[in-house]
């Protein structure tokens, strides 16, 4: 069904492009909200994936849905990441300002809303690391390169968010 779909969409048609757009933008809508805390500026970044995702369709080769989904995904993050550039301060750490990793999380039980809405309400630069790191599985040196800061002070912004989240975890579990 995917790929037909996908061969419709590479020729053109338009009603193809909307049953594309309905079958993935929710998805993609959740990912980018993961990043931007606005959903204004998630609808427009969707969008704007999409414009993108079209036009690059050519490009792309299907193996299966899930390669589509990963290539999306990559297409929809930077856009995001873009946006999260022109508007947050990403600025470099130096070594003397690393702290350790929280390495003993407490057991509680919380649910995943309240996990999702304090990792949601985390400060935009530390979010962003840790759904790039933790969620979507890059590395430092990948999102170094992404957000041009220092290979360290992505590890940095990674080890500050692993910390509010085990204050505010601690705080809600109380």
């Amino acid at each position: 069904m995917t790929k037909k779909l996908l061969n419709r969409v590479k020729r053109g048609n338009r009603k193809a492009q909307k049953e594309f757009y309905d079958k993935y933008s929710v998805r993609m809508f959740k990912l980018v909200f993961r990043y931007v805390n606005n959903e204004a500026d998630a609808g427009s970044i969707v969008n704007y994936g999409f414009f993108k995702i079209f036009s690059n369709l050519d490009k792309f080769i299907y193996k299966e849905e899930r390669s589509l989904i990963v290539w999306m995904q990559k297409i929809i993050i930077n856009e995001a990441l873009g946006l999260l550039r022109q508007n947050t301060i990403f600025t470099d750490i130096s070594e003397h300002e690393k702290e350790s990793v929280i390495s003993n999380v407490n057991e509680n039980n919380l649910d995943l809303e309240t996990y999702y809405y304090i990792i949601k309400n985390l400060p935009d630069d530390y979010r962003t690391v840790f759904n790039l790191h933790a969620v979507e599985g890059y590395s430092h040196k990948e999102i170094s390169e992404k957000l041009d800061i220092k290979t360290s002070s992505s590890r940095v912004y990674l080890t500050r968010a692993r910390k509010l989240l085990q204050e505010k975890l601690n705080k809600n579990g109380e």
